[in-house]
């Protein structure tokens, strides 16, 4: 196994073909075909399951892929440090959150990290029920998680923020504005939700049980944009945090209502078994500072 080996392996499955990704590296198809075989006999087990309509991995083909991708980005990001001396932050950082956070935290982020330096990249990504997910697998370095108790303490490493109360929303004036709910009367209205997997798609899974039928679901969608338009057009009601209706509460566009005993932990996370580099390091501090401000702010409730 070496690391070009190991890149032909990330564009197979990238691509979902042989074919494709011969073409994308600008190899011959057999040629890499035979790097592929070479790989599996190192190994000793099947990498792919062929088929006419491309490639699909198998399960020590879906290990190898999370591994493979790790070492890439290890080794680009430890040619960035040495060549810096690790001390100056220089690569990449691959940072995820929840749109309720994006929204609020990284324009902010960027702004006052990029002024001290400019010799990073800064990925940001939006997600729900995939940051978990993102971070094991290394696609991101840091990801700001709803709840720390998803996490094995002997993994991550973590940064506790605030403790940020749940609203069930409503078009304009469907609510009082000193109004709470409980989440089992919550479950009994129509509901715009985000999709499984996510922290509030499994608290609400647990309060119906197996009786889905109370539940009735309008739309789903991991955008809390989205959800808040569909709730403003009167199509039914969106289970949003703080950080994403707190300035509709101060405008009054749309109704508001507090669910009762209903709080999402928010921590910065990120994995404690691989090495932070200097341009990670620094994002978890200008991120906590930032958190702080907008905590202040009254952006978390």
């Amino acid at each position: 196994m070496n690391d070009r080996q190991l890149d032909y392996f990330v564009a197979i499955s990238d691509a979902g073909s042989f074919r494709k990704a011969a073409e994308t590296l600008h190899i011959a198809q057999p040629a890499l075909t035979r790097q592929m075989k070479q790989l599996e006999q190192d190994f000793g087990v099947p990498l792919f399951f062929r088929s006419s309509k491309g490639v699909m991995l198998t399960e020590a083909g879906l290990l190898l892929l999370e591994r493979a991708r790790f070492l890439r980005r290890h080794r680009e990001q430890t040619r960035a440090d040495v060549a810096a001396r690790g001390t100056v932050p220089s690569g990449r950082v691959g940072f995820g959150a929840p749109p309720s956070i994006a929204d609020i935290l990284f324009q902010p982020l960027a702004v006052s990290y990029l002024e001290k330096y400019t010799n990073v990249q800064l990925n940001f990504f939006e997600g729900v029920g995939r940051l978990h997910e993102w971070l094991f697998s290394g696609d991101i370095d840091l990801a700001i998680l709803p709840n720390s108790r998803l996490l094995d303490s002997r993994e991550y490493e973590r940064v506790e923020f605030v403790a940020e109360p749940m609203y069930v929303i409503g078009a304009k004036g469907a609510f009082d504005a000193q109004d709470e709910m409980s989440a089992e009367k919550v479950v009994q209205l129509p509901l715009i939700l985000t999709p499984a997997p996510s922290t509030v798609r499994g608290l609400i899974d647990r309060l119906v049980g197996q009786d889905t039928r109370q539940l009735r679901i309008v739309a789903e969608t991991e955008s809390a944009r989205v959800q808040k338009n569909l709730v403003a057009a009167g199509l039914g009601f969106a289970i949003l945090p703080h950080s994403a209706v707190y300035e509709d509460q101060r405008t009054g566009q749309l109704s508001t209502c507090r669910i009762a005993n209903w709080n999402l932990h928010r921590v910065l996370a990120w994995r404690s078994d691989r090495p932070l580099t200097a341009a990670v390091s620094r994002m978890i501090e200008h991120t906590t500072q930032i958190m702080k401000r907008l905590d202040a702010q009254g952006a978390f409730g």
